[in-house]
């Protein structure tokens, strides 16, 4: 199981994968900083359109109706990937995997200042180049083209009686023409000949309603499907901004509330539970965390972060092999990221197994390269199994760029098991 894992978290070397990859790369990039014409240009709306409605209703819109829906449906998509007012975004890493059935799983993680959202681009091969099927923020489960099926409303568009329709539309219309031929008729009688000509003022309204009931009733026999007025954004909505307001301001027990009334007002109940763990995990309540990660889980479709969250508790409590089993769960649920793959490398050097931890840590490293974090704790990772050397090597590239303090070194618990070995002690008494 656990080569599987790895196996999966290695980036896919195949060409169509690594072209998916970069495109998604490029379009996310338009997404956080622009130019937006071509992260709309990337996404596939009329395929999200045609799931969301049936191949039948779409064909039958006309173009205006379709128009409104394309903006809705990229306005969506936009404002859930565009970065907080003054706050910096980027790319951290990217990895694509193929599953086989003509499309590409683009893993990207978006750094948004100190913090990194998860996402999963679904990619397909297109006529011309590739498309954005569908993006999802991993660790809540959140499927963006789901999201704008439940703010469209269970009945976004519905059918037209059009005969009722046009004979709605003209017969008003008839009756202005009737009205001003009856006036120009009366009025023609008592005008003397050489005034009637004024009468012909009277054509103007008539060619205006007779233009007006055309276009109305040539509009009621084109439209087979009326589009909703716009229902008003569901009652969850304002409960989910609250509570991620209150969630951001440090009032937990205010996010708690606001999120178990976004529940009950009909908000997906997956992603609800995760930000609910999460809640209950920063104030401490850890067994209220576990009940909500766990419950999160278990939805359809689940919020795959419960299980991440999960494992990291079951490894600061000591108990490595549920952390590892969680985590194997979830790098094959969610796919890789950095920070998933050093805490299965953590679980597995707690059960003794280095070389499994190594394997982990150079995963990650394929994802994002040199990262300082991930060189020290492959560092640790040596020094526990008692190879000085490596733990050095690993360190050294660290050391020229003038990352490391040795006086942290020294007092580092991790680095005990090498703490008299020659090659660690020369290290620590080296001078620039």
């Amino acid at each position: 199981m656990l080569a599987g894992v790895l196996a999966a978290a290695t980036p896919a070397s195949g060409p169509q994968a690594e072209e998916a990859a970069d495109f998604a790369r490029r379009a996310a990039l338009a997404a956080l900083h622009g130019p937006a014409k071509v992260f709309l240009d990337s996404l596939d709306t009329d395929g999200i359109l045609q799931r969301l409605l049936g191949p039948r209703v779409w064909a039958g819109l006309t173009a205006r109706q379709q128009d409104l829906l394309r903006v809705f449906v990229s306005e969506h998509f936009t404002q859930a990937l565009a970065p907080p007012a003054g706050s910096t975004a980027e790319i951290a890493w990217v990895s694509a995997e193929d599953p086989g059935d003509g499309t590409i799983l683009a893993d990207l993680g978006l750094r948004y200042g100190d913090s990194t959202l998860k996402t999963r681009w679904k990619m397909r091969r297109g006529p011309r180049t590739w498309t954005v099927e569908d993006v999802v923020l991993v660790d809540p489960g959140l499927s963006l083209s789901s999201e704008v099926g439940r703010l469209l409303g269970p009945e976004p568009v519905r059918n037209r009686d059009v005969a009722r329709e046009a004979r709605s539309r003209a017969i008003p219309r008839l009756a202005g023409l009737a009205a001003i031929a009856a006036v120009v008729l009366v009025s023609a009688r008592r005008l003397p000949p050489e005034r009637r000509r004024v009468l012909w003022i009277a054509a103007v309204p008539a060619v205006l309603f007779l233009v007006d009931g055309l276009l109305a009733v040539q509009r009621a026999l084109s439209e087979p499907y009326a589009l909703s007025e716009g229902p008003p954004p569901p009652a969850w909505r304002q409960h989910e901004k609250t509570a991620l307001a209150a969630q951001a301001e440090g009032r937990v027990e205010a996010a708690r509330d606001e999120w178990a009334k976004a529940l009950a007002s009909g908000a997906p109940a997956g992603p609800v539970d995760y930000q609910m763990g999460l809640s209950a995990r920063s104030r401490g309540a850890m067994s209220e965390a576990k009940a909500d990660f766990e419950r999160g889980l278990s939805r359809t479709p689940p919020a795959p972060g419960g299980a991440r969250e999960l494992a990291t508790m079951a490894l600061a409590e000591g108990r490595n092999a549920e952390a590892l089993d969680r985590l194997q769960w979830y790098l094959t649920a969610a796919g890789p990221d950095p920070d998933a793959l050093a805490t299965l490398a953590v679980a597995e050097i707690n059960l003794g197994r280095t070389d499994e931890a190594v394997s982990a840590i150079a995963a990650a490293r394929a994802l994002i390269g040199e990262d300082r974090r991930k060189s020290e704790l492959e560092a640790q990772i040596y020094a526990r199994a008692g190879n000085a050397v490596a733990a050095v090597a690993a360190l050294r590239p660290l050391d020229g760029q003038g990352k490391l303090d040795r006086f942290v070194l020294r007092a580092e618990p991790a680095y005990l098991p090498i703490a008299t070995d020659p090659a660690w002690v020369a290290f620590l008494n080296e001078r620039k």
